[in-house]
């Protein structure tokens, strides 16, 4: 927008001619002026209409050439004046046609003398024109903007469910909403109108929040007024909160949480002040029974003689008893307020049982941590407990045995979590040490003495299942079945005790010759037995000669002076369909009973077929 005297922007000038004027000259004084602007013409109404129509910038103007035939269109020309300014030239000697145009409610009027000295005057009157128009269309719209604000305030304001008034700069009351006056006690017609906006709320004279705020005197008197209450919206900018008792609100008085927000006008400037109250006594009562609540748990969990924590939904730690102290070796002042729980348990940051319990995790989730260690509660939904060893717990570390589960709120919603942990060293060792026992037991159930192989027992228990791998996948097995040759000779000439060491020479030299998988079995006496998995009877026959080899060249010393050199035969049989132990054993003796007639010292395979 331009105003007049300052240089004018391009303008659209639209002129309206009567059907004899010549225009020439009004066109050429125009275009000599320093008027920026476009001009059209038109002849008549119709054709008026036309451009106005097809126009797609707006006119900043319209001129008539004012004629006779021209007054005959007043009321549609009326109708064109609310939209842009107007502007009369009139032909000298014929100044009575003004009267006719006076309808338009338009004074831009300019009488065109013979010499043509309107001309220089035309521009300034346009301008003026245009200026008067468009301030007269601001003015228009800000008043019609301030009586939709005022209507649209007192809408929100008497519509609120929340009580709320309104003060103007003058600290006069403008607005009192129905739920104000319930709130209060106070009527709006008592209110409105005055500056007595104190009386719903204290006993002598003071100003309340919304006086602050309209003086802007919140930060040098707050203090003496509301002090350590009042503070900065978190939600709003601009608007601030308190929260205070007013014992004569009711009964037994109320908490009144209250907020003040500035009204400003359309230059930012506070024109007025909003207040809203509400009463939040319900939830200091509340507040009250959660705080006696929580010192009543405080008492419980550190009265309790085991070790617990309590952390709340932001996983920080709220409660660490004595108990928790003397377990985890870390003081509660040095945790209590702080997110470091796992301090207590892990070198480096990483979520504990209580966390995950507080972030809702699944089994799964979980597993992610204590992989193998924990399972969920048999008692309690939602609850997991574990078994972890933890070495930074006393000088050679603890096994603890813990718990978490979740703390609900009354909706169900979880709010936090309790994490309960108890000393299982001692039962840790005695189970550990039981499981040695029986391991030892279990081993000697199953081996033999003598030579530290398996004994015939297990033979019999491990070999079915040998032969179900065989018999269900169609996988080669053999057996190998060995007896020392002449051994009952080495007993009777040097003594069982050397022939005990014969045994024992021989089963190292069979397990020098094993695979992983393979086994080997006293079977009794002298005779000894080897399963082969996954070995077909070539292969077997192989590993009996190496095996059969390597005994041949041990040197047996049964006097300082001796040497004796042992051997022994081998019988082998390979697993075909319909074997069981009985006949896979049987066949392998045969190729024993074998090898001995054949001279000794040698491996006998007994062909199935």
């Amino acid at each position: 927008m331009f105003l007049y005297g300052e240089s004018a922007s391009h303008l659209s000038v639209l002129l309206l001619l009567g059907q004899e004027a010549d225009s020439a000259s009004l066109l050429q004084g125009m275009a000599a002026s320093d008027l920026p602007c476009t001009i059209q013409e038109c002849r008549d109404l119709m054709q008026l209409d036309q451009i106005l129509s097809a126009q797609h910038h707006a006119i900043d103007v319209l001129v008539i050439d004012l004629a006779e035939s021209h007054l005959k269109y007043t009321k549609q020309l009326m109708q064109l004046s609310q939209n842009f300014p107007i502007v009369i030239l009139v032909p000298a000697g014929r100044e009575g046609w003004v009267k006719h145009a006076v309808q338009l409610n338009n004074e831009h009027f300019l009488i065109k003398d013979a010499a043509g000295g309107f001309l220089a005057l035309l521009p300034i009157v346009l301008l003026r024109a245009i200026n008067e128009s468009r301030e007269q269309l601001a003015r228009t719209r800000a008043e019609l903007n301030m009586m939709e604000h005022r209507l649209s305030l007192s809408q929100i304001v008497e519509g609120s469910p929340v009580a709320s008034f309104v003060i103007d700069c003058n600290h006069v009351v403008t607005h009192w909403n129905l739920a104000c006056e319930t709130f209060t006690g106070k009527k709006a017609f008592e209110m409105i109108g005055t500056s007595n906006q104190w009386q719903a709320f204290y006993t002598s004279p003071r100003p309340v929040l919304a006086d602050l705020m309209l003086d802007e005197a919140l930060e040098k008197s707050v203090g003496l007024f509301y002090p350590g209450k009042v503070q900065l919206s978190s939600n709003v900018r601009g608007v601030f909160e308190a929260e205070d008792y007013f014992a004569h609100f009711g009964e037994h008085g109320r908490w009144i949480y209250f907020t003040a927000t500035p009204i400003r006008d359309d230059c930012g400037k506070v024109v007025g002040a909003m207040e809203t109250l509400q009463d939040v006594s319900q939830r200091h009562e509340v507040e009250a029974a959660l705080q006696a609540s929580q010192a009543f748990l405080a008492q419980i969990v550190d009265g309790s003689s085991v070790a617990t924590f309590v952390i709340d939904r932001n996983h920080t730690v709220t409660h660490w008893n004595r108990a928790c102290e003397a377990l985890t070796g870390l003081a509660a002042k040095e945790v209590i307020g702080s997110k470091e729980q796992w301090r207590a348990f892990y070198p480096s940051e990483r979520p504990v049982m209580a966390d995950l319990i507080m972030n809702g995790a699944m089994a799964e989730d979980v597993d992610q941590f204590y992989h193998g260690k924990f399972r969920p509660s048999r008692l309690i939904e939602g609850v997991f407990e574990a078994e972890d060893f933890f070495s930074q717990f006393g000088p050679e570390g603890k096994w603890v045995f813990f718990t978490a589960a979740p703390l609900r709120d009354m909706d169900g919603c979880v709010v936090g979590a309790i994490e309960t942990l108890q000393d299982m060293n001692e039962r840790r060792l005695a189970e550990e040490a039981l499981k040695a026992s029986e391991a030892r037991y279990r081993d000697l159930s199953m081996t033999d003495g003598m030579t530290g192989l398996f004994n015939s027992r297990h033979f019999y228990e491990s070999v079915e299942k040998e032969l179900e791998r065989a018999r269900r996948y169609g996988r080669p097995l053999s057996l190998l079945l060995m007896d020392i040759d002449n051994f009952k000779k080495v007993n009777d000439q040097y003594g069982h005790l050397e022939g005990d060491k014969v045994l024992q020479s021989l089963a190292m030299v069979i397990r020098g010759c094993l695979r992983e998988m393979d086994s080997a079995y006293r079977y009794g006496g002298e005779e000894f037995i080897v399963v082969l998995p996954e070995t077909r009877s070539e292969d077997a026959v192989n590993v009996a000669q190496r095996l059969r080899q390597r005994f041949a060249d041990q040197i047996q010393r049964p006097a300082p002076e001796q040497i004796l050199h042992c051997t022994v035969s081998i019988g082998v049989s390979q697993f075909i369909v319909g074997d069981d132990a009985k006949s896979l054993v049987k066949r392998a003796d045969e190729g024993t009973y074998q090898a001995k007639h054949q001279g000794k010292n040698c491996v006998v395979w007994v062909d199935p077929s």
